[in-house]
């Protein structure tokens, strides 16, 4: 994990890596400092307090995430190719960052809480995704590519959500299927 990566990036994957073993409450500050390979002063150097660090994780990934299922779809003008591979790429990176997931999985419950600020920062930021990912859905749905009834945020939410009670890549497959067939259901494909 030394390799090329800065000393804020190690701490970043590092405390990844924990909280989607452990959970953010089950992980301490200097046991993220051992992960990483650092001193546990210098996690407090790039990050406050715990919060500030957890929030960073969930940043970090929703942007690597973000990054990953739209940076090859952003020309594409036929919506239903596009969400196509959305679909397609966000398995692939479930699958391949197993730990993104695994984090998500672990605290996605926690997304509605109001007693610790950092929440509603992780919370902006998801919604932040899902906005984009629901915008994409609208958009198809105006071309009418895909069905009428088709309710963009429940798709972004079932998209965002649905993939979570699998880690086998059959059933992930089947869950994309369903999805597929819910959104051209009626449409013109």
């Amino acid at each position: 994990m030394r390799s090329s990566l800065s000393s804020k990036e190690r701490i970043i994957r590092a405390a990844r890596k924990a909280f989607a073993d452990r959970g953010r409450d089950g992980v301490s500050m200097s046991e993220i400092a051992k992960i990483a390979g650092v001193k546990k002063a210098l996690i407090y150097y790039y990050f406050p307090s715990k919060e500030d660090l957890f929030y960073e994780v969930w940043r970090y990934s929703l942007d690597e995430l973000e990054d990953h299922i739209f940076l090859g779809t952003e020309n594409d003008n036929v919506y239903l190719s596009k969400i196509k591979k959305i679909l397609k790429l966000y398995i692939d990176f479930i699958t391949n960052k197993n730990e993104v997931k695994r984090m998500m999985d672990q605290e996605r419950a926690n997304l509605s809480r109001e007693d610790i600020e950092s929440w509603e920062r992780v919370r902006s930021r998801y919604k932040s995704l899902k906005s984009r990912l629901s915008s994409v859905i609208s958009d198809a749905k105006t071309a009418h590519e895909i069905s009428s009834d088709v309710d963009p945020d429940s798709t972004a939410d079932l998209i965002l959500n649905g993939f979570s009670i699998t880690e086998d890549p059959e059933g992930l497959e089947s869950i994309r299927e369903i999805i597929w067939r819910g959104l051209i259901s009626n449409s013109e494909e």
